[in-house]
């Protein structure tokens, strides 16, 4: 029976192979074919399994696994694996509810000399899809199932990307929920390291699957991530279809880590760059007094591109929708804290190119990428370095996305999110139901052109008048005040610099007044921020909120001099350095 299966088979690739010949077409060639089409009723059965010989190698890239998610129409997805016979044809079927998809092609030299590349770019396929693949070669025979297309996204960062379900507050609402979402399935790599590029995962912690309270509530730090879960989950709910959600996240680690070379070296980073790196303040107390295999899972390391090598290169040819990444932490001090307005946009075009490429251009150049802003960690109001500049930064110092430095990128705001007495220390908020709502609707309206209300409010100009500012949020605006405190101005003489409080004094829908005599005789009022703190407010009590959606306004800080304009008058349509 193998034999038969084998033997029609290969006759259909001869002929698939002649008919490419006489179209001049190129060396994927990809048709259509009946299901009940009698030519090719006993062609790949995908349930047997060619084992290939001691010695050879003929396996998928170990990402493309029973269960997954493809990427949906209109883009292509990409499947590929390995060989160690350079140059044989190898043939691939994807068999649908009404169609087989037949496709063939050549292995290409790999990584190294013994091993090959082969690789398949599928046609379009439709949302909601369940497909099995099959892939032939002379040495082997490799099948993967219950395959369904939807959108794939990519989850990334550190420890608050890695927080799993299981640690969550509500975690058992959310694990008893798991099983009403089969198609948000989700997959997690493991935490591995690289110091040169490879082609392949290491190992992966958790295969492709299904939600469950077994598959989603796995133990703390190990699989899955809540805010990956509960943004695809949210998107699913609204999309209606399948959403595959792969988690490649370390605790503990740099931006510089998930960066390639060529990125890092835009930002005047090279590889020998010997930038003193420490963990955050409270994160190196909470990981101590954990037991050691625990310990090693947020220590990861802080080398230059060891994670881009490792956890991210091996996926780059997945045909992928988009990404999210909670980071920052570990880059708030210091050089790495000065340069995060380059390094961390720049590692979003990075990503964004190299996906492109290996992809052969099926995911998006401009794919869309969601971050969320800093948390906050220590219960200290007096801190105003380190967190609050990477927020900034995190936007290029736009402090709003999507900006023209930042296109197509979407974020949460969660700063006004304190969790000071979590049981994995401050700087990890066990409320990520707020951090996840907040970054679906983010990625709805950017990502997925839904309208809605989805970021806090921002200035768009504010003038200083005798007594007072006046800071104006457009007409659009529908404000919602909270709290008094939070704004300061920067007063000015020579080169004394002191940041003074101003409260609120007024307000109405679409503009706030600021009490602007603060500075001494002297002084020149050049500066203004909001909520430049560690840890800015009580939960959910920062001064200034949009009333739809009840999202909170994100930080800024801008410095102005005063001879630019007729009037002191500070803007905010552009990058806002400080």
């Amino acid at each position: 029976m193998l034999k038969l299966q084998v033997r029609n088979f290969l006759a259909l690739a001869a002929l698939i192979c002649l008919l490419g010949q006489s179209r001049a077409v190129k060396n994927v060639i990809s048709m259509s074919v009946s299901v009940q089409d009698k030519v090719h009723n006993g062609g790949i059965n995908s349930e047997i399994k060619k084992v290939p010989k001691p010695g050879q190698t003929f396996a998928f890239a170990k990402h493309f696994q029973n269960n997954m998610v493809l990427q949906k129409a209109p883009a292509r997805a990409s499947i590929y694996g390995f060989s160690s016979e350079i140059g044989q044809k190898v043939i691939a079927q994807m068999r649908t509810p009404s169609h087989q998809y037949y496709y063939s092609t050549t292995v290409q030299q790999g990584p190294s000399p013994d091993i090959g590349v082969w690789s398949f770019s599928l046609d379009p396929i439709d949302a909601n899809i369940t497909v099995s693949i099959s892939v032939q070669s002379e040495i082997g025979l490799l099948a993967i199932t219950n395959v369904i297309f939807g959108d794939v996204w990519l989850c990334s960062g550190q420890s608050n990307m890695q927080l799993t379900v299981i640690m969550m507050l509500n975690a058992s609402q959310e694990l008893a929920d798991a099983t009403n979402y089969p198609n948000v399935r989700i997959m997690t790599v493991a935490e591995e390291q690289s110091d040169t590029p490879l082609h392949d995962l290491i190992s992966i912690q958790e295969d492709w699957t299904s939600p469950s309270s077994a598959t989603i509530g796995g133990p703390a730090w190990t699989y899955f991530s809540a805010v990956c879960w509960l943004y695809g989950k949210y998107i699913h709910k609204e999309l209606g279809y399948p959403i595959g959600l792969v988690a490649t996240d370390w605790g503990g680690t740099p931006v510089e880590a998930w960066s390639s070379p060529e990125a890092l070296a835009e930002c005047g980073v090279t590889s020998t760059d010997n930038t003193a790196r420490q963990q955050p303040p409270g994160y190196q107390s909470y990981v101590d007094q954990l037991p050691p295999a625990e310990r090693a899972k947020l220590t990861g390391p802080l080398s230059n591109s060891v994670l881009w090598n490792a956890m991210v290169t091996p996926l780059l040819g997945m045909t992928i929708y988009g990404a999210i990444w909670y980071q920052g932490e570990n880059d708030a001090s210091g050089a790495m804290m000065n340069r995060y307005n380059c390094t961390f946009p720049t590692m979003i075009k990075d990503w964004r190119k190299n996906f492109n490429k290996f992809s052969n251009g099926q995911t998006s150049a401009l794919f869309p990428f969601g971050f969320v802003q800093l948390a906050p960690n220590r219960d200290d109001p007096t801190i105003s370095v380190g967190f609050p500049d990477i927020r900034f930064h995190q936007t290029a110092d736009w402090g709003y996305v999507p900006n023209r430095d930042m296109p197509n990128v979407f974020m949460a705001v969660a700063m006004d999110l304190p969790d000071f007495n979590s049981t994995y220390g401050s700087i990890h908020p066990r409320d990520k139901i707020d951090v996840g709502l907040r970054l679906s609707l983010s990625g709805l309206a950017v990502a997925y052109g839904k309208q809605e209300v989805f970021q806090g409010p921002f200035p768009v100009r504010g003038e200083v008048y005798s007594d007072h500012l006046l800071l104006e949020y457009g007409n659009s605006a529908n404000l919602q005040i909270r709290d008094t405190e939070g704004f300061e101005l920067l007063c000015v003489n020579g080169a004394a610099k002191k940041w003074v409080p101003a409260t609120i004094i007024a307000y109405n829908k679409t503009a706030i007044t600021l009490n602007s005599n603060v500075c001494n005789p002297g002084q020149q009022l050049l500066g203004l921020r909001y909520a430049w703190r560690e840890s800015p407010c009580a939960f959910k009590k920062c001064a200034v909120y949009e009333t739809v959606n009840s999202l909170p306004a994100p930080p800024f800080v801008t410095i102005i001099s005063g001879a630019t304009y007729e009037k002191l008058q500070f803007r905010f349509d552009g990058p806002m350095h400080y």
